[in-house]
């Protein structure tokens, strides 16, 4: 899932840059507090999300409990606003992110990240009057036409780049932006493709998704740039799990496929 600006993580890299070699969260100190602190932000369907019991649950978080496992750790997220995700990283508020983030050159200036879990990539969510005729992204770039984005992701991003006519509306709830696509208030919503896919089954006919992703992108756990050999292991595990048939593709298939998590959200949709 992307966001951030290359601007502001060079910056940000810079001034705290020195700093962070004294924050690192290497393997040892981990291991003696017993406790790997993950940073996420719940609401990003089906990667990270909590119940109304403040449980979390998603593909993000049995990823993160297997990996503590791994490592004989337990593991403690901590819900994050997007827009302070990696300062907190910087700050030593956490060890990890893990939370769809989408790896881009921008935010490597600033993290260190891990080898990719999940091939993402951005998609459009489409109003229910334009299911069928919206066909590229070309043909939503016009005046009188109002597009969503979620503020400080890659959708963000890039359509700042692409879109030259039409009105781009910021959000800060990717929950808010599908609810207005879904209502009429917006044409469209530019977001990663996972949760719109997901979106979209819950709503078959009153909205819709084009059928070409607008590009292919992949998240990673990110980390302080001197915790290499945290990211080191967490590579390790990852492909171990992907190789064990109850890990991984099991994870997969309750978020995606069973979507398992939805009976703990009825009036989600």
């Amino acid at each position: 899932m992307l966001r951030r600006y290359a601007y502001f993580l060079t910056i940000f890299t810079l001034v705290f840059g020195i700093s962070s070699r004294l924050l690192a969260a290497d393997l040892a100190k981990i291991k003696e507090r017993g406790v790997l602190k993950v940073a996420c932000e719940p609401g990003f369907l089906p990667f990270e999300m909590r119940t109304k019991n403040g449980d979390y649950i998603g593909f993000d978080i049995d990823m993160m409990r297997a990996f503590g496992k791994y490592i004989g750790v337990s593991v403690e997220f901590i819900a994050t606003k997007w827009d302070g995700i990696i300062p907190g990283l910087m700050a030593g508020k956490y060890d990890v992110i893990v939370s769809g983030m989408t790896i881009t050159d921008a935010r490597k200036k600033a993290v260190l990240f891990s080898d990719p879990y999940y091939q993402a990539g951005l998609n459009v969510l489409l109003k229910k009057d334009l299911i069928g005729k919206i066909n590229k992204l070309e043909d939503l770039d016009k005046k009188g036409k109002t597009i969503a984005v979620k503020l400080g992701t890659t959708g963000d991003i890039f359509t700042a780049k692409r879109i030259k006519n039409a009105e781009i509306r910021k959000l800060d709830v990717e929950a808010d932006a599908a609810q207005a696509v879904l209502l009429g208030k917006a044409d469209a919503f530019i977001y990663d493709k996972p949760y719109l896919t997901v979106y979209a089954s819950t709503k078959p006919g009153q909205v819709g998704l084009l059928t070409n992703t607008l590009s292919d992108e992949y998240f990673g756990l990110a980390a302080r740039k001197q915790d290499k050999e945290l990211v080191a292991r967490f590579n390790a595990f990852l492909k171990s799990w992907k190789s064990d048939k109850n890990g991984y593709d099991q994870a997969y298939e309750n978020a995606f496929v069973k979507m398992t998590w939805k009976k703990h959200f009825p009036n989600l949709f």
